[in-house]
Formats: structure tokens, sequence, C-alpha cells
């Protein structure tokens, strides 16, 4: 979706009909499963959950966007540590522009990665430190979401939380799949013989399917060169990273937790949790923008399923998705519109500068 424009400027695609199309078909089904799905899993009512919404006073929405905006100014840590040289400011913009691409389309993740790889190349970082910190940050939040449900778990297992069986077993299939993941990436950035049998296996599988890709020993010297500037990023920025991660996850549970008392669910803080991580697993089901619908109406059944007060439970996951899925297009367009002014004022000024020197008289020779 990115492109080099003459002189090296990156520009972006411009939107197609297929992409309207898209988006309008996520968007649709992100709405039926919000205004049809929601209601008839929880077993309430939109009267009764716009109830309950109407009632959330004005110091709550301040407390809860205070919490949204540190959490994704935490977020700012793991950004600046996958690319050394990054400011916290613009890692905030990258984070919000690229959220709002994936919060507007289905499957907007690698259109996201398209606008963060145009704006960090627009700063002048160089291609291969922007696919270092595009894979290192992609590994970190999989990871993240995936190890989640591990903990809750743990809660469950060792706390003092009854949750029903289908919520136990897929807590666990989250957390063996998490565990997997997280291992295997251990071991290709620790492990050169891992690393290369996996370069191996993915090369024969893509040739299957990419004339690009003539053997497998391409894409294992591409995979060596990744892990070996991925394994510098992780050693000297990896505390840095989970620390960021770690920061935006426990200000948005809190936010969660705030979402859910503010709408008068009383469920303990463990259930709360392990609520909050069925939702983090759920988003990596990106069939609709963002996951939305499908983290609300889930979240939501899981809620009932513990024993809240349906509507209760579904105002929650609506509140909370108002700040983390809708709070952050405003943000995004704010940054998009920041972003392509400060191209355009560099480029005037590029241009105002090639003028006068190509007007500006020769200067004289030294000695004449």
């Amino acid at each position: 979706m990115t492109g080099e424009a003459n002189g090296g400027e990156p520009t972006l695609r411009r939107w197609g009909l297929r992409e309207i199309v898209q988006s309008v078909i996520g968007l649709t089904l992100a709405a039926c499963l919000l205004v049809f799905g929601l209601p008839r899993v929880a077993d309430t009512t939109w009267a009764e959950i716009l109830t309950l919404l109407r009632q959330v006073p004005p110091g709550r929405v301040l407390i809860m966007g205070a919490l949204t905006l540190t959490g994704l100014y935490c977020y700012t840590y793991t950004l600046t540590g996958s690319l050394p040289g990054l400011s916290h400011f613009r890692a905030l913009m990258v984070n919000a522009a690229g959220s709002m691409v994936s919060n507007v389309l289905p499957m907007g993740g690698p259109l996201g990665v398209a606008l963060t790889y145009a704006m960090f190349r627009s700063w002048s970082f160089t291609r291969r430190a922007i696919s270092t910190a595009l894979v290192v940050t992609s590994v970190w939040n999989l990871m993240t979401r995936l190890a989640l449900p591990v903990l809750a778990v743990l809660v469950v297992v060792f706390g003092p939380v009854d949750v029903p069986d289908p919520v136990m077993v897929g807590a666990a299939i989250g957390a063996a799949v998490g565990g997997a993941v997280l291992a295997l990436f251990v071991l290709v950035i620790y492990s050169s013989t891992v690393s290369h049998a996996v370069g191996r296996s993915l090369g024969r599988f893509v040739g299957l399917f990419s004339r690009r890709v003539r053997s497998s020993q391409a894409l294992d010297q591409l995979i060596q060169d990744q892990r070996e500037r991925t394994g510098t990023i992780v050693r000297r920025r990896g505390a840095q990273m989970t620390l960021g991660l770690t920061g935006m996850f426990s200000f948005f549970f809190v936010l969660y937790v705030v979402a859910a008392r503010t709408v008068g669910l009383d469920l303990s803080v463990p259930h709360l949790f392990t609520a909050y991580a069925f939702r983090q697993l759920l988003t990596v089901v990106a069939i609709t923008p963002g996951g939305l619908g499908v983290t609300e109406v889930g979240t939501a059944g899981v809620l009932v399923s513990f024993g809240a007060e349906p509507a209760a439970a579904s105002a929650t996951a609506l509140l909370y998705a108002i700040f983390t899925h809708v709070l952050e297009v405003p943000l995004g367009l704010l940054a998009w519109f920041g972003w392509t002014r400060s191209r355009r004022r560099h480029a005037a000024r590029a241009a105002a500068g090639d003028a006068e020197d190509a007007e500006a008289p020769p200067s004289a020779p030294e000695g004449s």
C-alpha cells in the first residue's frame, strides 16, 4: 500500500472502490452484531442498555478518557523501544493513526502497517530499521494478547473464580496457543538451529503459492537477517517494550473495571479480569474492523455467564468499546491531519529552497 515517489517521498495509495466496499461490509457486519446479536446473546433489550449508558456521569467520562489516553501514551514506550530515535509524540501520532485505520477497515492491519511505514519513512528512518520495528511490535502485541489468557487460567485455577466450562476451555486454548507462540519466538531468536529450520520450512511452504520465492534458502536468509536485527532490539529494548505494553493493558483493564462499576456491574475483579483477557483474545480474530461487534458480544456473553445482570454486562462492553474504539477514530484523524500538514510544509520549504538556489547568482571564484 506504500510506494516511493520521486525523491524517495513515501506515498499512500488512494482508497478505491474495493477499500470502500470492504469498509462498508465490515462496519455493517459490526453494526448487525451490536444491534441484533448483543441483546440476543445477553438476553436483554436496547432500552435497558441505553438507560444505563445515559446515567454515566460526566466525571466518570473524564476519568475514562484520561485512562484511555494514559494507556495509549504507555504504548509509545513500546514503539520508541522498537525504533531508536523515535520521539514519544511521533509514536503517539503513529499509534493513533494506525489504530484509526484498523478500526475503520476489516482486516485493516495491513493498511495500518502501510500508514505506519509511510509516516516512519517521512521522518527519515531507514527501511531496515522500520521493518525490524514492525516485526518486533507485531510479535510483542500478539504475544501479549495471547499471554493474557494464560494469566486468566492462573486466576481461574488458583483464585476465587468459578467459571463455566466453555469459558475455561477457551481460556485454556488461548493459553496453550500463547505459550506455544511465545516459546517458538524465543527459540527462533536465540537458537540458530531452530531459526534455520523455521526458515527452510516456511520457504518450502510459501514457495508452493508464490513464484517470487524460488527456494527455501532465499527466505531462510531473509529470516536470518531479520533475526539478527530483531535479536539486537529485543536484547537492548525488550524490557522497555514489555513495560510499555504492560502499562497500556493495565490502564485499559482499570478502564474496564471503571466502566463496569459505572453501569452498576458488581462482579469481582478476578471475574472482570477473566472477561477482559477473553476480550483481548477475541481481538486477534479480526473479521470486523478492530474486532468491533465480535468482542462486545463475546465479552457480554462471558459476563452474563459469570452471573452479571444482562443489561449491565452489555453496557460495560459498549462503554469500554466507546473509549478504546470510537475515541481512537477522531484521535487518529487528528494525527493523520497533523502529519499530512507537516509533510506539505516540509515539501513547500524544500521547493522554496530549491527555487532560491536556482535564482541565486553564481559565486565569484576565490581570488578574483
